[in-house]
């Protein structure tokens, strides 16, 4: 018996082929009626997945916390300003940044993954001024091969507690973390916490103080946010505190708009005269009248009401009858 040639026909190979790179582009549970999701291993997802305000929203919450925070220090409210986030490879990120610089290593527990946060020395030694009883003068000229002296250590330790604490109720209406040091540098090239193409999230603060003028600069890889977009997708929601402030801001606002003085004009009337005839009346005489049945309210000279022309407590008023994109039948 004569063996059957079982080998397949280049058609029936592409065939094959083409089904199952077909397959590969299905998406699983496309009716949306089961819990599994679709993966592809192959690919990485490289876009953001999140809306980047909510990260904003974030460093203004940061930004008012650390402003707070900065009163007891400085002894004065320094103005911040907060950079639009962006999003760079680690390269353009720390490439304009030179020595000597306060570098912090951070770590978010519990998302995984290292971040930066460098504070300015101009900002180190202003605090480092105010916190002796000085104005916060900093210091022109810094060599790029200085090191922080243990004094200036502490500034930064206590400079560093703050931003933590800020950033963690920052962070807290969307999820609960808790920020900790993992190393100090002055040097940025010191710093590599990932490779030069990584895309990193970068937050600039600009803090005025007076005299002197300084940044912090927060850079987060990308990578550590990618397991809470779904959290970032959604609405930042605000703390109790905060809503009760908004509480208390709209009853002021209410109560001070309620004492806001209003200019209100009534036209019950209208009278034909000649110059002649005004010119000649005189004190005492009786300018006879005949009263609308209808009038108009002006608020600042502008159409508000409309009312009937009456008599209430034996005086001249009128009532409001209808808003004045009312007409009367």
């Amino acid at each position: 018996m004569a063996n059957k040639d079982t080998s397949l026909t280049e058609e029936e190979l592409s065939a094959i082929a083409g089904s199952m790179s077909d397959s590969a582009h299905e998406v699983i549970n496309a009716s949306g009626s089961s819990s599994a999701v679709s993966h592809d291993l192959t690919r990485e997802d490289s876009t953001l997945g999140f809306n980047q305000a909510a990260v904003d929203l974030v460093n203004d919450r940061f930004a008012r916390q650390v402003r707070m925070g900065l009163i007891e220090v400085l002894r004065t409210t320094p103005k911040i300003s907060i950079s639009k986030i962006e999003i760079k490879t680690f390269r353009e990120a720390t490439q304009k940044l030179a020595a000597p610089l306060a570098i912090s290593t951070v770590r978010m527990d519990p998302l995984r993954g290292i971040s930066l946060i460098i504070i300015d020395p101009k900002i180190i030694f202003s605090t480092l001024d105010s916190f002796f009883g000085g104005f916060g003068k900093g210091v022109e000229q810094i060599t790029a091969t200085r090191i922080f002296t243990p004094t200036e250590d502490t500034i930064i330790n206590l400079l560093m507690n703050i931003i933590l604490g800020s950033l963690k109720e920052a962070w807290s209406p969307i999820l609960h973390v808790d920020f900790h040091r993992v190393s100090q540098e002055v040097n940025p090239a010191f710093a590599q916490i990932a490779d030069e193409s990584d895309s990193m999230l970068v937050s600039r603060f600009d803090f005025d103080l007076g005299d002197e003028q300084g940044f912090v600069q927060i850079i987060q890889p990308f990578s550590l946010l990618k397991p809470i977009r779904d959290l970032l997708r959604s609405r930042v929601v605000t703390t109790e505190e905060e809503n009760e402030q908004t509480k208390k801001w709209e009853k002021d606002l209410h109560d001070a708009c309620e004492d806001v003085p209003l200019d209100l004009k009534v036209k019950v009337c209208e009278v034909d005269i000649t110059f002649g005839d005004l010119k000649d009346m005189k004190v005492g005489q009786v300018l006879p009248i005949e009263l609308f049945e209808f009038a108009e309210v002006d608020l600042h000279d502008s159409p508000a009401f409309k009312g009937t022309v009456g008599e209430f407590d034996g005086k001249a008023a009128v009532e409001l009858r209808t808003t004045k994109t009312e007409e009367y039948e």
